[in-house]
This record gives structure tokens, C-alpha cells and sequence, in this order.
């Protein structure tokens, strides 16, 4: 018994495949999803006393809020030029630190030169101060030299 099976036939058994894995997976899914319904169920009835505290509590942390809220409004409002003053007073004094940094390091660098000036100056002058000394002293073997001689 040899029948062809026509491309609709064999379509129509494809989706009636693909309808029995979909029926399966949404089986599964729902098996999921009650057991899901089920812990939080569970969830909720160990923890009920503690949900009924803080549903009873909600009224009172939301006045709280409001009023930290608005404390905080109105101490911002009352800090906000003092706030501003005390930023400018910085600038200025970073200004004014900045130049002083500037002229202190002038200042330095005057004396580092000066120093070195200093310091050139004295080894000159005591180079020419042994010079001389030499040559005073090369006079004075000349003339002991000379009277030896005589």
C-alpha cells in the first residue's frame, strides 16, 4: 500500500508536530508557573505579620520624608548665599595665593642668583688674592736670591 502523500498532508503533520511541542512547552511553563504562585504564596503567608508592620508603618515614613524633605529645602535656601560667599572668598584666596607663589618664587630665584654672583665673586677674589701672594713671595726669592749672590 503505497499512497502519496500530497505537500498540504505533509505540512498539516509538520504544524500538527510543531502544536504537540508547543501544548508540551506550555505545559511546562504553566507546571513553572505554579510552582512559582505557590513559593510566593508561601512567602507571603511567613512573612505576613512583617508586611501588615511595615503597610501600617508607610503613612508615617512618608510624613517623615516630607518633612526631612522640606527641612532640607529650607536649610539649602537659608546656606545658599553664605554658600556662595564662602566659594568666592576661595577664589579669592587662590588668587591671592598664586600671586604670593609668584613673587616668593622671584624672590628666590633673586637670591639663588645673587648667592651665585656672591659665590663667583669670593673664588675670583681668592684666586687673585693666592696670585698675588705668589708673586710676592716669587719677589721676595728674587731679592733674597740677589743679596745671596752679592
Amino acid at each position: 500500500m503505497t499512497t502519496p502523500i500530497t505537500i498540504e498532508e505533509l505540512l498539516k503533520f509538520i504544524l500538527f508536530l510543531l502544536g504537540i511541542g508547543v501544548l508540551g512547552y506550555l505545559v511546562v511553563f504553566l507546571k513553572n508557573a505554579n510552582n512559582l504562585v505557590s513559593q510566593v504564596r508561601r512567602l507571603a503567608e511567613k512573612n505576613e505579620k512583617e508586611v501588615d508592620r511595615v503597610l501600617k508603618q508607610l503613612p508615617h515614613i512618608s510624613e517623615n520624608i516630607n518633612c526631612i524633605l522640606e527641612e532640607s529645602k529650607v536649610l539649602l535656601e537659608k546656606t545658599s548665599p553664605e554658600l556662595t560667599e564662602v566659594v568666592t572668598n576661595i577664589n579669592s584666596i587662590s588668587e591671592k595665593i598664586d600671586t604670593t607663589s609668584d613673587v616668593i618664587s622671584d624672590t628666590i630665584e633673586a637670591v639663588g642668583e645673587s648667592i651665585t654672583g656672591t659665590a663667583t665673586t669670593f673664588k675670583n677674589n681668592l684666586k687673585n688674592i693666592t696670585d698675588y701672594i705668589e708673586l710676592v713671595m716669587e719677589i721676595i726669592d728674587i731679592i733674597k736670591n740677589a743679596f745671596k749672590n752679592r
